[in-house]
């Protein structure tokens, strides 16, 4: 594998036998001047397909939180059955790097309800528990156990993307859903509480069953109509953001699935979840 370009001492911009471009890790691997060949058994691990995106991850965070990262993100596809790309590396870097500035400079950020998240996604809860034994073991810093949450809603929401299309922006349909809700409810949502990660994940599935015509349907006309005329505003709210989904999607939203839209759209503007 030829080196092309040194990112720093222990990754490096390669091109590999077929002249693809990989982003190589390996211990001192970044201490040559290019080009130059450098061999397999010097490299630990290789990303294809990075963007421009990921490239300025590699340069602006430190090697250790990247280290950690990928280290994370062995565990979490030991754990779960290899559903993680290795690029997700690149977003967790991100992540861990900001959680960890923030830490360090003492600002507080609410952060999801630690006990609700582990009991809806234990399995991705307990990879964030592990995660912080890694960074503390990597970095020599004690994250609050709010952060293993995050963590683990950071895999959460990687799956819910990955198993949606990818030629739909499903990113911008949310967030103008988000803005109709709080154009019409008159608040505004707190993008960092635990709820809206869980509005984001129902969405995203929600529009994956749509698109692949298999919407909920369990008859609750009933319960339907109930909250119809228990949340009258969020229930016109709830038809504004239907319209929205079917107009980009090009199907129809099933009753049970403006009900489930409704109970959602009313959990994400609970007292502790917006500013009226």
């Amino acid at each position: 594998m030829k080196v092309i370009k040194n990112i720093n001492n222990n990754i490096s911009l390669c091109l590999d036998s077929r002249n693809n471009e990989v982003v190589a890790f390996g211990k001192g691997i970044g201490f040559t001047k290019p080009p130059y060949d450098v061999p397999l058994s010097k490299i630990d691990r290789t990303f294809y397909d990075v963007d421009e995106e990921q490239l300025a991850v590699l340069n602006r965070i430190p090697e250790n939180v990247l280290e950690a990262a990928a280290e994370i993100v062995d565990l979490a596809n030991e754990k779960m059955d290899n559903q993680f790309r290795e690029n997700v590396v690149f977003t967790l870097a991100d992540h861990i790097d900001f959680s960890v500035q923030r830490y360090r400079k003492n600002i507080n950020i609410k952060l999801p309800l630690f006990y609700e998240v582990r009991q809806l996604y234990p399995k991705e809860s307990e990879i964030g528990k592990q995660a912080l034994n890694i960074l503390k073991k990597r970095l020599d810093i004690a994250l609050p156990r709010e952060e293993a949450a995050a963590i683990a809603l950071h895999f959460v929401n990687y799956k819910a993307q990955a198993e949606t299309t990818p030629d739909i922006d499903y990113g911008s349909i949310i967030e103008q859903a988000t803005g109709i809700i709080e154009q019409e409810l008159q608040v505004t949502v707190d993008r960092d509480s635990f709820n809206y990660y869980r509005f984001v994940t129902h969405m995203h599935y929600m529009m994956k069953r749509t698109l692949d015509d298999a919407m909920i349907d369990t008859q609750n006309r009933d319960i339907f109509e109930s909250m119809k005329k228990e949340y009258p505003s969020i229930y016109s709210c709830s038809g504004k953001v239907a319209a929205l989904i079917e107009q980009q999607l090009k199907k129809s939203l099933s009753e049970e699935e403006i009900l489930y839209l409704i109970l959602h759209i009313n959990r994400l503007c609970a007292r502790e979840d917006c500013d009226r």
